[in-house]
């Protein structure tokens, strides 16, 4: 799957976009656990949520609002990352 990110995620990241190769489908908290740490850790509170105040969009559907985050991903998806306060155009 390729993820792009937005914001403070891109600096932490050192790219805009991460590609992760999952195998087979993958529930979207599973897949976001296979970020690198420094991005991961931002994205995903101490219980293995994800944290409020991120826009996490699944091939162009916001995961929170559509799915409750219950979507499974898969190697040809594009998961969108933004912070909500995210500082303009980086």
């Amino acid at each position: 799957m390729i993820v792009q990110l937005y914001g403070h995620l891109r600096r932490d990241a050192s790219s805009q976009y991460l590609e992760i190769r999952l195998g087979e489908k993958k529930p979207l908290i599973a897949a976001l656990n296979l970020l690198p740490e420094s991005v991961r850790r931002q994205i995903l509170d101490e219980r293995g949520g994800i944290r409020p105040g991120f826009l996490i969009l699944v091939n162009d559907v916001d995961a929170r609002t559509v799915h409750g985050y219950e979507v499974e991903v898969s190697d040809s998806d594009r998961i969108v990352i933004v912070p909500m306060i995210h500082g303009g155009g980086n």
